[in-house]
């Protein structure tokens, strides 16, 4: 059987991935580490979508060997794999070298080595065929150097190149790759309270997650190689090149 996969699927932009997958006729698999939230993602989107087939699997994508075992598992359930969503992440914010270690290797782990490994292993099987997509979700920081995001903007900003070099090299071959950059998105990652984030969309600051999964599956779809969902992105992208040194002095003296 056809599917796409969506990694980190269970929740926030992962889950609009898979809903818009469905919307398009795909049986999905989402690929996350809570049991909970994909069995819920599972009940809500099979009720909504009854004509294809919602699978989930649990399984933590921040462990060396996780690529190997997903592209493993679709293999043994005869999986053919025609949309791969590399959306699974994690945030947090602070100096890195006042956090533990492990969860700047953890985040490394899941922001970098697993979704090059998926692209590498099912890319491979996409070009083979002659056909197929890739979508990395990357973000706007990938654009930008700021103090107490660093591991999570150096990692999204190999995503983004990744992403680039790999469209290039399978987009004569039929599969197509695009990596998608948002800004902020109305989910739990920034730990917002719920009037922020309202206020902010409402003020289109932040983006709701289908919105941002609908522009980004429809850029994959039409053979773009890089998506910044919002107009007002760009502006956020042009003051982060144009701000000065001093200034980016004064914000980390505040959060630092």
């Amino acid at each position: 059987m056809t599917y796409a996969i969506v990694t980190g699927g269970s929740s926030g932009i992962g889950m609009a991935y898979a809903e818009v997958m469905a919307e398009r006729g795909y049986n999905v698999l989402i690929v996350s580490n809570r049991e909970d939230l994909n069995q819920s993602a599972q009940q809500t989107l099979q009720a909504k979508y009854p004509s294809v087939t919602i699978d989930t699997l649990m399984m933590d994508l921040a462990t060396q060997d996780a690529a190997q075992s997903l592209y493993d598992y679709c293999k043994e359930q005869q999986m053919e794999i025609e949309v791969l969503i590399n959306n699974a992440g994690m945030f947090y914010f602070g100096a890195v070298v006042e956090k533990p270690m492990r969860l700047t290797e953890t985040m490394m782990q899941l922001h970098v080595n697993t979704p090059a490994k998926l692209c590498i292993l099912f890319g491979k099987e996409m070009k083979e065929r002659g056909h197929g997509y890739i979508l990395n979700a990357g973000s706007i920081v990938a654009y930008m150097d700021f103090p107490t995001i660093a591991a999570y903007e150096s990692s999204k900003s190999f995503l983004y190149k990744f992403s680039l070099a790999l469209h290039s090299e399978l987009s004569h071959y039929g599969v197509k790759v695009c990596c998608v950059c948002p800004g902020a998105v109305d989910t739990d990652l920034y730990n917002l309270s719920k009037g922020l984030r309202k206020w902010l969309c409402r003020i289109g600051v932040m983006l709701k997650p289908i919105q941002v999964a609908r522009r980004g599956v429809r850029a994959l779809f039409h053979g773009r190689k890089r998506k910044i969902p919002g107009l007002i992105n760009y502006f956020f992208i042009l003051c982060a090149k144009l701000l000065p040194d001093f200034m980016v002095d004064i914000i980390k003296k505040k959060f630092l």
